[in-house]
């Protein structure tokens, strides 16, 4: 396994439960097992982003995480909003269970990180930043979310600041400069809530083209008829079967919030049956409305980011940055409102990219990814988005070939999959992996 955090952790959990898998060996570069970046987060506001209940276990129907929370004291949220559990505790519950993992010498952890993959007749050979090399039969990319690079028009500037989970990244930052914040995800919402702790007296301002916030979520229902034929795959034609089928449910009480959940879990098939034309369509459409469906906020914390806004502590902004001059105490910004072309200019101690994580792997300087691009071992993913996989998650070298044994998992395989970064996805993949290698 190559990276260590969630992705890593869950394969070898579900392989070593494989007879014929031998010896399994996880790299890591930082030594977070089981955490990686997400749920390397200590601070307490910096939660899941579904509840408890809806992160299942290690298994595929199980629902370990919340058995582990009761077994620890942990479960004793007095309402639905704070069984949003901080990041952290996801973290402690997958570590430790690779730990257990660990101390049976089924699985060995090494602090260490690959930087190139060969193939060796019908295995594999990789290369580490130690010097080391480990020979495998099956290798599985479990990198991850990858650093976002540098926002574009954005003038250099140690007052801007790429990669806003680096430690400490937000140290510098005062009680009354005056913060821009790009992008108005999961990321975003995270800075925001970070910085209004650390007692943030200054506005904060939000930009993004839409300038949509994640919606609130709300307890979970059973749709009592799920969606299970869709028409012909287009953009237009699916989001109309969902509208029609939300609509009706909802007048009669159901929360949308239901059957976007249902639908999500046929997205992943609808979208790799998708002609290229409506993927691109989708990308270029529908990803920020979905995206703003999709990952939802904590009732408590979709109504502080309203009252930041009723209070004119937060200002967000539809729109775009057409340009940022890096001056002594920051930049000075000029936003074009989104619509009507009205200009907004700025003057901003901080910006905080916070656009997520880069998907594009033709752009990442990671040795590891240069290489098998270089090689010709990788091709990247339909519109530039991860790694080219099979359906079986196998990767695809640059002429197409499936490389059987080395797999790709989680948010490398966006542009195959699209529902790839959640726990419950990345789980899913693996144990479609596991029962693969069950077949002679």
């Amino acid at each position: 396994m190559i990276g260590g955090g969630v992705a890593g952790a869950f394969a070898g959990i579900i392989l070593a439960r494989l007879p014929q898998i031998g010896p399994i060996t996880v790299l890591d570069r930082d030594g977070a097992f089981g955490r990686g970046l997400a749920y390397s987060a200590k601070a307490k506001w910096h939660r899941i982003n579904v509840p408890a209940s809806k992160m299942g276990g290690l298994g595929a129907e199980d629902n370990g995480f919340v058995e582990w929370l009761t077994e620890t004291g942990q479960a004793d949220w007095p309402d639905y909003s704070t069984s949003f559990v901080p990041r952290r505790v996801y973290g402690d519950y997958i570590s430790t269970k690779f730990n257990e993992l660990t101390g049976t010498g089924r699985v060995t952890p090494r602090q260490d990180a690959a930087l190139s993959i060969t193939r060796q007749d019908h295995d594999y050979r990789v290369a580490t930043a130690s010097g080391a090399t480990i020979d495998a039969d099956l290798v599985f990319l479990c990198l991850g979310n990858q650093p976002p690079s540098p926002f574009p028009g954005i003038e250099a500037s140690p007052r801007s600041i790429t990669n806003v989970w680096a430690p400490g990244a937000l140290d510098p930052i005062d009680k009354d400069d005056r913060v821009l914040v790009i992008g108005t995800g999961a990321t975003a919402v995270d800075m925001v809530i970070d910085l209004v702790h650390r007692g943030m007296r200054a506005p904060i301002t939000m930009v993004s083209r839409r300038g949509l916030l994640p919606l609130i979520d709300v307890p979970a229902q059973t749709d009592p008829d799920p969606m299970n034929s869709f028409p012909v795959p287009t953009a237009r034609g699916l989001l109309a079967a969902l509208l029609r089928d939300t609509r009706r449910k909802v007048a009669a009480g159901i929360p949308w919030q239901t059957m976007v959940d249902t639908f999500r879990l046929s997205i992943g098939e609808l979208y790799r049956n998708a002609s290229e034309a409506e993927r691109a369509r989708f990308a270029r459409h529908l990803r920020a409305i979905w995206m703003v469906h999709r990952h939802r906020l904590a009732p408590d914390v979709a109504e502080l980011l309203e009252q930041l806004q009723r209070d004119k502590q937060l200002d967000v902004i539809a729109g775009r940055i057409t340009s940022a001059v890096a001056t002594l105490s920051g930049h000075d910004v000029t936003i074009r409102k989104r619509g009507h072309g009205e200009t907004i200019n700025l003057a901003t101690n901080w910006i905080l990219n916070c656009t997520g994580p880069e998907e594009r792997y033709d752009r990442l300087g990671d040795p590891l990814i240069k290489s098998l691009l270089a090689t010709g071992q990788a091709r990247t993913g339909f519109n530039g988005l991860g790694l080219d996989v099979a359906p079986t998650c196998e990767l695809r070298d640059s002429a197409g070939r499936v490389q059987p044994g080395f797999y790709a998992i989680g948010p490398a395989t966006r542009g195959a999959f699209w529902e790839v970064t959640a726990a419950s996805n990345i789980r899913r993949q693996l144990l479609a992996v596991s029962e693969q290698l069950k077949t002679p």
